[in-house]
């Protein structure tokens, strides 16, 4: 990985890397995109997205589209599996070419936040100046997610699931609830349990 001077300097992660640099590491950017350039934007979405694919310790982007036309904020994460991987593609030219491409067709201020672990499930959308939860409010909401997922998913897919070993029932139903946790029941409990996990921060 080649980081620059000037990388360092704009980028604290960059200056001052974690003690643990295992991940996931999750970078989330929030960028408004200027009236009339939404097809544009939509087709430089579709490259960049491309590209960090192709980049090693890929773990997945995702992309929150705007609400609201008179708000068109976009939310992109783009999800690494070790600190060294993330900053393999944050410092890379592929994204800086990017970068400077999409500058015609967004205004306002660009927002950069990045999370690790746990963090990836607590980002939510309507606290974007927030710091994370404390660590052990988002291991019991985790906690408390998971539970019922765990009585109630595996005897359910094992039915289904029946024609394969054991540890192939058991990857299966480990990357359902993974995604289960991660699209549809973390974003709801986090909203649920917003005013208490962020109460600190406030």
């Amino acid at each position: 990985m080649s980081v620059t001077k000037d990388d360092a300097l704009r980028d604290p992660l960059i200056a001052n890397p974690p003690q643990d640099t295992e991940g996931p590491f999750t970078t989330v950017v929030r960028r408004t995109v200027r009236r009339g350039k939404e097809e544009a934007f939509e087709q430089w979405l579709k490259g960049i997205m491309k590209d960090a694919m192709t980049f090693e310790g890929h773990l997945g982007v995702g992309l929150i589209r705007p609400s609201r036309k008179s708000h068109p904020e976009y939310i992109i994460v783009f999800r690494f599996d070790t600190y060294e991987h993330l900053m393999a593609w944050e410092t890379s030219a592929v994204r800086r070419t990017w970068v400077e491409r999409v500058q015609p067709l967004i205004t306002g201020e660009t927002y950069v936040q990045r999370h690790t672990g746990l963090e990836y499930w607590f980002t939510v959308p309507d606290h974007p100046g927030s710091a994370p939860p404390p660590r052990i409010k988002m291991a019991f909401v985790t906690w408390l997610a998971l539970f019922p997922l765990v009585i109630v998913l595996p005897p359910l897919l094992q039915h289904f699931l029946a024609f394969l070993p054991g540890w192939g029932q058991i990857m299966i139903i480990a990357a359902v609830m993974v995604l289960v946790m991660t699209y549809i029941v973390m974003p709801q409990m986090t909203r649920l349990f917003s005013r208490w996990l962020y109460r600190d921060n406030r």
